[in-house]
This record gives C-alpha cells, structure tokens and sequence, in this order.
C-alpha cells in the first residue's frame, strides 16, 4: 500500500510540473450518499465535501479532495441497543482520464489518502479518532451546464487499509463484535456536485 501511494504521488508531481499544461482548473462542491459494509446496522454513510481539479492535459486532471461523511450506528440486543455515530474524513490526491474533451464528459479515476476516523459511542460517554490509508477507484460524468458551469456526478468504491478503529460499549463482554461499534472500512458512494471552471484553453 505504501509503494502504491509513494507511485500515486510521484506521478501527480511529474504531471503537475509537465511543460505541456492545459490552463484550466475546477472547483466542484458536492454531497455524497452510499452504503458500507456494516449495511445490517446503518442506513447509509451521507455527508459532503469538494474537489481541486488541474487539467494537466485536456482529458487528463489531477487535484485534491476532501469529505466529511457521517454514519449512525445502531444494533438491537436483547437486552440493550448498542447505538453509535462513526464519522470519516478522506482527504486525497486524486487522478482522472477523461474519455471525451468536450460536451458530455465519462471519466474514470482514482482517489487516494488519508482517512481521519472518529467513532462514538452513545450508549456512554467515550470516543477514538484514528488515521488510516485508503485508496477509491472511481467513475464519473460530466455534464456541462454553461461556460463555466457543469454537473458532476461520480460513483466510488471506497476501501480505507489498516485495522479497524473500534470502541467496546459493555467492558463485561470483552472481544463479542456485537458489543463494538466501528468506523466501516468498505463502501460504495455516489456524490453530485456543481463544478465551476477556472481558465481556458491554451
């Protein structure tokens, strides 16, 4: 995973100080809903976040992003609800090949970074903020509303690497998973967002 990011990031550097630069840029904010892999005690991950794209070439972007994504937590025992809220903060570089230059846009990317894990228990007073890797293999669309205005929207599978960052709500029950509520490290996402473009073509 650490050779894998050591390449991502060589690769951003060498395209950002390429001669051959396209003169536009894009700041997209956007809300993102998905499902984790903890489906059978949440409703769903949901939150927002932005973008920073620099197109190096016309169909070639890299930039950086960030989210904030919320996740409620809630199994029911027998004898009591284990209720907790997990919260993620992704912040990645991030590369994009897009398939057309103009008019409607597909494109596929990757995401890869920090993840900044928080989990809270509500059943008692206690939380755990960790850091973990991560990486999101990702497909988008872009379609353009205006000269400086597009619509953007992408679908993400989100994998973050590492162990989980758990918290126990019942110390009498030491190791039982179903007394634990954790950060999820597996989920699929889709976010939409209004782009606005910077610069023009050379």
């Amino acid at each position: 995973m650490k050779k894998l990011l050591v390449l991502f990031s060589l690769t951003l550097i060498s395209l950002l100080f390429s001669t051959k630069t396209f003169a536009q840029s894009t700041l997209t904010l956007q809300g993102t809903y998905g499902f984790t892999n903890q489906s059978y005690i949440s409703k769903g991950i949901y939150g927002g976040g932005a973008q920073y794209r620099y197109f190096v070439k016309p169909n070639v972007a890299v930039g950086i992003s960030g989210r904030y994504l919320m996740e409620e937590l809630k199994r029911d025992l027998s004898t009591k609800s284990i209720r907790g809220k997990a919260t993620n903060i992704p912040i990645n570089l991030l590369a994009e090949y897009y398939f057309k230059t103009e008019g409607i846009r597909p494109y596929a990317g990757i995401e890869a970074g920090l993840n900044i894990l928080k989990i809270e228990g509500y059943n008692i007073v206690i939380d755990q903020t960790v850091l973990r890797p991560g990486v999101a293999p990702k497909i988008g669309l872009v379609l353009p509303l205006g000269r400086r205005l597009s619509f953007t929207v992408e679908a993400a599978y989100n994998v973050i690497i590492g162990s989980a960052n758990s918290i126990l709500m019942d110390p009498l029950k030491p190791g039982n998973e179903k007394y634990e509520v954790k950060n999820s490290n597996q989920a699929v996402t889709v976010s939409g967002g209004i782009t606005y473009i910077f610069g023009k073509k050379k």
